[in-house]
C-alpha cells in the first residue's frame, strides 16, 4: 500500500507569514490610531492656546484702551485745573478792577488838613504768615507828627487798609516827610458798597473849635429884641 507524503513546511511558512502580516497590520493600525489621537490632542490644544491668545489679545487691547482713556482723563483734568486757575485770576482781576479808584478815593477822604500824599506804591506781596496780601507804601508830607498820627488812625476806617506801620519820618524846614506801610484788608469780609460805612475823616483843631462856638453864637439873643428903658416922670406928665 502506497502512502501519500504531504509536505507541511509551506503551510507553516504561510501561517507565519499570515501572522506576521496580521501583526504588521495591527502595528500599522495602532500607529495610525496613535497618530490620529496625537493629531486630535494637538488640534484641541492648539485651539485652546489660540483661544487663550485671543483672550489675552482682547485683554491687552482693553488695557491699551483704558490707558488711552486714563491719559485723556488726565489731560481733561489738567485742562480743568488750568481753566479754574484762569477763572480764579479773572475773578481776582475783576474784583480788583476798581481797587485803585477806591484806594485813592478813601485816601482822599481820610487825609487830614495840613497833610498831603506824594506817592502811593503798591503791588508788593507780603508773604509773612502765608497771607500773601498786597502791601502798599504811602509817602507824604505833614505839618506835624499829630497829622501823621491822625492819618494812621483813620486809615483802617476806610475798610481798604489794615492798621498801617510807620516806616520813617524825617523833619524838614517847613514840614515832615513820612512813609507808611499797610496791607489791603480782606475785601470778602467787607459789607456791600451800598451799606459800607463812610471813612472817618480826621478833624484838626480848627475844625473842632468851630462847632463849639456855633451853639454859643446861636444862644445869644438878637440885638434888636432888647427891651426899651421905662419912660421918665417928666415925659409921663
Amino acid at each position: 500500500m502506497n502512502l501519500i507524503k504531504v509536505n507541511l513546511l509551506p503551510y507553516r511558512e504561510l501561517r507565519e507569514m499570515k501572522q506576521k502580516k496580521q501583526f504588521q497590520n495591527i502595528l500599522a493600525g495602532g500607529f495610525l490610531l496613535g497618530a490620529l489621537l496625537c493629531g486630535g490632542v494637538y488640534m484641541v490644544l492648539d485651539k485652546a492656546v489660540e483661544h487663550q491668545n485671543s483672550r489675552n489679545q482682547s485683554l491687552q487691547d482693553g488695557i491699551e484702551s483704558l490707558k488711552k482713556e486714563i491719559a485723556t482723563i488726565q489731560t481733561l483734568r489738567a485742562d480743568k485745573e488750568r481753566f479754574l486757575e484762569r477763572k480764579k485770576k479773572v475773578e481776582e482781576l475783576d474784583n480788583k478792577r476798581f481797587d485803585g479808584a477806591r484806594i485813592v478815593d478813601s485816601l482822599n477822604q481820610v487825609v487830614p488838613d495840613g497833610a498831603y500824599l506824594v506817592q502811593l506804591k503798591g503791588g508788593d506781596t507780603n508773604s509773612s504768615g502765608g497771607s500773601g496780601t498786597e502791601e502798599y507804601t504811602i509817602a507824604g508830607r505833614a505839618l506835624s507828627d499829630n497829622k501823621v498820627a491822625l492819618l494812621m488812625a483813620a486809615l483802617p476806617s476806610t475798610g481798604m487798609f489794615n492798621l498801617p506801620e510807620l516806616v520813617g519820618i524825617t523833619k524838614t524846614e517847613d514840614s515832615q516827610k513820612f512813609v507808611l506801610k499797610s496791607t489791603l484788608a480782606d475785601q470778602s469780609l467787607l459789607p456791600p458798597p451800598s451799606v459800607a460805612p463812610k471813612p472817618v475823616v480826621p478833624a484838626d483843631d480848627g475844625a473842632q473849635a468851630a462847632p463849639s462856638e456855633a451853639p454859643a453864637a446861636a444862644s445869644a439873643p438878637p440885638a434888636d429884641t432888647a427891651a426899651e428903658p421905662p419912660a421918665s416922670p417928666a415925659q409921663a406928665q
